[in-house]
């Protein structure tokens, strides 16, 4: 599959751990520079899907490339080509936000030089740079959560996957975070979001898959999913997944 022009493709992905079926044969194509929703319950597989695109869960049946390449074959190359900001803080508490960038860039053989300018620019850019040299561990939750964004978009790669990118930020900070990726997806960037603010994943992204129990159960456009009246994203979403609580 190398040289394909697909952003992302998957064919009849399965993944199982244990007993349990997470992935139950999915299969799509991403286009690149294309913003894309997975949605769906907790528990239907977005995080594990994400974890197979991300070459950091590489048990798994069928097939999963990224820009052309496999993803199992070509992990080191793949993760040079994209950033992913996790559910979790999971960043260095003891260092500084100065630290945790500088550190990112390091990782992608950023020079010294390049990496300190980077981490600056973007520092600037999610207004932390006044605090930059403070250990993170003094950071507030919506603090660290947009350091994990500078950090995940620092080398400025090919394709962004945003985990419940706001959760924790405050109305402010949520409005000014989405105006930041949506300028980094105008300059060609692929984004791979999941949210439970199904009115973000609405307002953003042109194409919706929502995913339930390990399967794609709907794929299009926000409108071209409101086929039975629905006046929200999320009346979509209640009528294909339930409105119940779903299981673990």
């Amino acid at each position: 599959m190398t040289g394909s022009t697909k952003a992302v493709l998957v064919k009849d992905l399965h993944v199982n751990f244990g007993k349990v079926a997470a992935l139950k044969g999915i299969s799509f194509e991403l286009e690149p520079g294309q913003p894309v929703a997975f949605l769906g319950p907790n528990g239907a597989g977005k995080t594990t899907l994400i974890n197979v695109l991300t070459t950091m869960l590489k048990r798994f049946r069928g097939q999963a490339f990224l820009a052309g390449m496999d993803v199992r074959e070509n992990s080191t190359k793949v993760r040079s080509l994209i950033g992913l900001m996790p559910q979790e803080n999971n960043l260095y508490e003891p260092l500084s936000g100065m630290d945790n960038l500088q550190l990112q860039g390091a990782l992608h053989n950023m020079n010294k030089k390049a990496a300190k300018e980077a981490a600056t620019v973007m520092l600037k850019r999610i207004g932390l740079l006044e605090v930059a040299d403070r250990p993170v561990s003094t950071y507030s939750g919506g603090m660290k959560r947009r350091l994990v964004y500078a950090r995940t978009i620092l080398h400025s790669p090919q394709m962004v996957f945003l985990d419940e990118p706001t959760t924790g930020l405050d109305v402010q900070s949520r409005y000014a975070l989405w105006e930041d990726i949506a300028s980094f997806s105008a300059q060609n960037r692929s984004i791979v979001l999941t949210t439970h603010y199904i009115e973000e994943a609405e307002k953003f992204c042109k194409r919706i898959i929502v995913i339930n129990k390990g399967r794609i159960i709907a794929d299009g456009s926000p409108e071209s999913l409101k086929v039975h009246g629905e006046r929200t994203l999320e009346e979509v979403i209640l009528n294909l997944t339930g409105k119940g609580i779903p299981e673990q």
